[in-house]
């Protein structure tokens, strides 16, 4: 039998001569207890893998669910803010009353300013009819204008005939 010396590769087997010996079945009982060893502790190994991964997740899903419960929260707070069910009936009525005043001015504002565009409507049609009528004026007083200037006036051509005649330049 080879004696055993510190090694350092457990993959090493030990060779007993007398095969048979009561040494070489320890030997191989421990080699295979050794193998199952190796074997446990790879599966601890990826057990203590597994939950470790497995405390991550469920500390992450802990604060994923943390996170929902504030935000369904704050959206419960804003819902609870805005709707008008959740007033008591006096203030409810008392809220309408001033929605329905302030409703009321802009109705009142929006008819006071369509008063005011129907008269400036009016006012401007009115200018435009009177605008229209004074070119009408100018038209018929410039035509007449006109047609004086194109026929020659009798006495003016009197005039400068007797002004040439005269010698008067």
């Amino acid at each position: 039998m080879i004696e055993e010396g510190p090694s350092s590769d457990p993959d090493i087997d030990i060779i007993d001569l007398d095969i048979h010996s009561p040494s070489t079945e320890l030997h191989e009982i421990i080699q295979q207890k050794e193998a199952e060893n190796r074997f446990l502790q790879q599966k601890l190994q990826m057990t203590q893998w597994t939950i470790t991964y497995l405390e991550q997740r469920n500390k992450q899903l802990e604060d994923e669910h943390t996170l929902d419960e504030l935000r369904r929260i704050h959206e419960d707070r804003n819902l609870a803010r805005k709707r008008l069910g959740d007033l008591v009936p006096v203030e409810r009525e008392a809220m309408l009353l001033r929605v329905n005043a302030h409703l009321e001015r802009l109705l009142a504002k929006a008819n006071k300013d369509k008063d005011m565009l129907r008269h400036m409507k009016n006012h401007y049609w009115a200018r435009m009819h009177v605008c229209k009528a004074k070119m009408k004026v100018l038209q018929g007083r410039l035509a007449k204008a006109l047609r004086r200037r194109k026929r020659p006036d009798p006495l003016h051509i009197l005039a400068e005939a007797s002004l040439k005649e005269h010698g008067a330049k």
